[in-house]
């Protein structure tokens, strides 16, 4: 899904996603939504101007990391390499057969296929939070946690992307640079809030 830069944001439902989305202006009676908010589908890759963004409401961390074994790693980096194995497979749910419990149609497997490396990957899951870089910083893995656990608050997370430097757009189209490194580490900032 491409979607412009006027875009105020997009929506996946899920169990451990997003379940509303409020704004200021927004009228409440049924069938009317801002134009600008965009509900996708789960799993979705959407591009938001040059970012590329994949999300996911399956708990795949969970059902990956209990059926994988693992020793002598160093500290903080079993999730980051769990998160990875999506990345290397390029689907949203890597397992076969899925885990029990897993909301999955296995008659649609083809649209749990990631059509390219996201630049940021949304995955919540209920194991601890955390914002990575992965795949030598190329992408940045996001787990939000869940919203709610139980009868409590859980987690979310805030990210903010920042545009590309004119300056280096400047001068990569001066130079001909047809392509660039878009330093996406560099520009995203991702804070984890408790509710």
């Amino acid at each position: 899904v491409d979607l412009e830069v006027k875009t105020k944001g997009a929506a996946a439902f899920g169990s451990l996603g997003l379940h509303a989305v409020e704004m200021a202006g927004r009228e409440t009676s049924t069938g009317n939504r801002p134009k600008r908010v965009h509900c996708v589908s789960n799993p979705c890759t959407l591009r938001i101007n040059d970012v590329t963004i994949g999300v996911t409401s399956s708990d795949v961390l969970f059902h990956i990391s209990s059926d994988e074994t693992n020793a002598n790693l160093p500290p903080g980096s079993r999730l980051a390499r769990i998160a990875e194995h999506l990345l290397h497979q390029r689907s949203y749910y890597p397992l076969f057969p899925p885990a029990k419990g897993a909301c999955l149609d296995l008659a649609r497997y083809k649209e749990w296929e990631m059509p390219c490396r996201p630049d940021i990957l949304i995955v919540p899951s209920r194991l601890a939070t955390f914002a990575k870089e992965v795949m030598g910083g190329s992408t940045i893995v996001v787990n939000p946690g869940e919203l709610t656990k139980g009868t409590t608050g859980g987690t979310y997370a805030v990210m903010d992307v920042h545009p590309m430097e004119r300056e280096g757009l400047e001068k990569a189209v001066r130079e001909g640079d047809e392509e660039m490194e878009h330093g996406m580490k560099d520009r995203v900032r991702v804070d984890i809030k408790r509710i």
